[in-house]
């Protein structure tokens, strides 16, 4: 009977061995950190303090650094730690009076687990009686093929000289920056009325500065003041591309020609008369026609099906070249314009669009 009941707890206990599974984990964190206090508040005034305490609803950590600006800047840089679900702001410098201060953390700081960015986060101080609430925010797109880019660095300079742009943002940091958004989105706050310069490049290497082949803008000289809304254009300087004449002046044969419709593209009388214009029709993201716009009426046939979009560039020197832009002489790239809608060519249809 001993050994009947020993069998019996030996077999209970195995099979409860052999059931034991470990946790099923929840659903994956998606969401960013959420500021549930901050010391002193956000926004400020009469601030004297000389530190800024940031609580969230979890641990977090800072991913980059170099992502973090100050404008003004503030000599010697703040320190800045972590310590558990609290980020701490060390201001180890005397700040200036009756001054409006903006701590922008881009998208630095990520909680510990999933890495998910509080984006565009801004800690904002006067040490005087108002904020100032100048605003500036816009696009940052492509200049040749019109989409949006994602996480460009959108800089400001503060009382500058434009004579030096390509030496100036070589090797200077801007006074203040922030990223466009994962819709090409950027958005400045709380600044000073007071002149500019507005540029943006598209910082592949995270080294803060402008290098060769890296998507740039020309500087804009913009004097801020109340809201505004400048869109920002970039382009590879003509120093670092290749320039070939346009290969798609000449039509391209087409396999299959079962399956072809044609386009009337109709331009108003400003448009040809010009002479300088040079049209393209751009079947994804590759041009496959090319032509000199100095007609009223330009019948494109033989074209296979598919949605078109359209774009024209102003060839100033008439040398069948798009010319990009050169931030060292400061010269601007010929300018491009898109025709919004999209240009469906249908077998056997024969369509027009006008372009204005």
């Amino acid at each position: 009977m001993l050994y009947m009941v020993f069998y019996i707890c030996l077999s209970l206990l195995l099979s409860s061995c052999a059931t034991v599974v470990s946790p099923s984990g929840g659903d994956k964190d998606f969401l960013p950190p959420e500021i549930i206090h901050t010391y002193p508040k956000n926004q400020s005034i009469n601030f004297k303090e000389n530190k800024i305490f940031i609580s969230f609803n979890e641990y977090v950590q800072i991913k980059n650094k170099s992502q973090i600006n100050f404008f003004p800047e503030i000599e010697p840089r703040p320190s800045i730690k972590v310590k558990g679900k609290t980020i701490i702001i060390d201001l180890q410098a005397s700040l200036k009076l009756n001054t409006t201060y903006s701590l922008n953390f881009n998208n630095s700081i990520v909680d510990i687990n999933e890495s998910n960015a509080l984006r565009n986060f801004q800690y904002v101080f006067s040490t005087g009686s108002f904020i100032d609430t100048c605003k500036l925010n816009g696009f940052v797109f492509d200049l040749k093929s019109n989409s949006k880019i994602v996480e460009s660095k959108v800089g400001l300079f503060k009382n500058k000289l434009t004579l030096d742009f390509d030496s100036l943002i070589r090797h200077s940091s801007p006074d203040y920056f922030v990223l466009s958004d994962e819709n090409g989105k950027y958005s400045f706050s709380n600044l000073q009325t007071g002149n500019y310069i507005l540029y943006a490049f598209k910082d592949f290497n995270l080294s803060t500065y402008y290098e060769e082949k890296e998507s740039v803008s020309m500087p804009i000289e913009i004097q801020i003041h109340n809201n505004q809304v400048v869109n920002i254009p970039l382009f590879i300087d003509n120093r670092f591309i290749k320039k070939d004449t346009l290969k798609c002046l000449y039509r391209i044969e087409k396999k299959d020609s079962l399956k072809i419709g044609a386009v009337n593209l109709k331009f108003k009388k400003e448009i040809y008369d010009y002479d300088k214009y040079v049209g393209e029709l751009i079947l994804n993201d590759s041009s496959v026609f090319c032509f000199h716009i100095n007609s009223n009426n330009i019948k494109i046939d033989s074209l296979p099906e598919g949605g078109y979009t359209f774009r024209m560039f102003n060839d100033i020197n008439n040398n069948d070249i798009w010319d990009s832009g050169n931030v060292k002489t400061l010269t601007p790239p010929e300018k491009i314009k898109f025709f919004d809608e999209k240009i469906n060519v249908r077998k056997d249809w024969e369509i027009d669009v006008y372009i204005k």
